[in-house]
């Protein structure tokens, strides 16, 4: 495993903290100075930034002093980001092998988020810009450090929902939950418990998204056509990522066409992914 973040490895990668992340004998301490020191006390402050979190504010100055070390055990604190060895109850000042991983790739995340602006579909990894570090332990994420387990990514999923009612991800598993939606299913099927689309009441959602899932009900592509009819409200956007081409003509027959588009899959390298908006009529 190797750093990934632009910050920790541009315009090469640092040795000192490519060694914390290999070595115990390398674990950054108190009393540590340096360039590296910097890197660290830039991390904690981009990711401590923003209403509700931690807002370190640290002087870049690469003394590891009282101030940072604090900063360290405050970022390794927070229970979402999981770095606490299971017999620990509280966290040491140190920058070891876990939370110099998990602040590259915080800081991956952060650097490559997708831009708002007017887009409607992720075409990163990270998705929109958010708190990452809250979302739940996904299959991988790639970098250039190779494919890594850890959190869900968002490639494919909605930006910039329309809101105004529910956001339903059918079949979905968290990776949207940032955003606000629900995970269910329109059947039963195996994987983490989701309840049925059919609790839903009639026309409840804005928001529809679908990611390498099919559109189905009961095996049948018309079932599942019409369970999303069922549940969506008029103007309800449906964001779909997977086979476009074997659901296209129900795609299209759902409503107008907002967005298409074909896009590098970073999930798997040298892929394409294509993925469409609908507004429902």
């Amino acid at each position: 495993m190797a750093l990934i973040s632009k910050l920790f490895t541009t315009p090469t990668a640092d040795p000192k903290l490519e060694a914390c992340l290999i070595s115990d004998a390398a674990h950054l301490t108190p009393g540590a100075r340096g360039e590296h020191v910097k890197k660290i006390q830039t991390a904690l402050n981009e990711l401590s930034r923003g209403p509700g979190r931690e807002n370190f504010n640290l002087e870049v100055d690469g003394l590891y002093g009282p101030k940072t070390a604090a900063a360290v055990k405050a970022y390794k604190n927070n229970p979402s980001r999981r770095i606490l060895q299971p017999w620990q109850t509280s966290a040491d000042d140190i920058v070891g092998k876990r939370t110099i991983q998990s602040l590259d790739t915080e800081m991956d995340v952060l650097e490559n988020e997708s831009p708002a602006q007017d887009r409607f579909v992720s075409t990163t990894l990270a998705g929109a810009p958010h708190d990452h570090s809250k979302c739940p332990i996904g299959a991988f994420r790639q970098g250039a450090g190779g494919t890594v387990s850890f959190l869900v990514n968002h490639f494919g999923t909605p930006v910039n929902p329309r809101g105004g009612g529910r956001k339903i991800n059918l079949g979905g598993e968290g990776e949207t939950k940032y955003l606000g939606f629900e995970d269910f299913l329109p059947n039963f099927f195996p994987g983490p418990f989701r309840p049925l689309t059919s609790s839903l009441p009639h026309r409840c959602a804005s928001d529809i998204c679908l990611r390498d899932a099919p559109i189905s009900k009961d095996g049948s592509v018309e079932k599942g056509k019409n369970e999303i009819l069922r549940i969506a409200q008029p103007a309800c956007r449906l964001t779909f990522c997977g086979d476009v081409a074997r659901f296209r003509n129900t795609l299209l027959s759902l409503g107008t066409v907002v967005e298409h588009i074909v896009m590098a899959d970073p999930r798997f390298p040298g892929t394409n992914s294509e993925a469409i908006v609908i507004r429902i009529r």
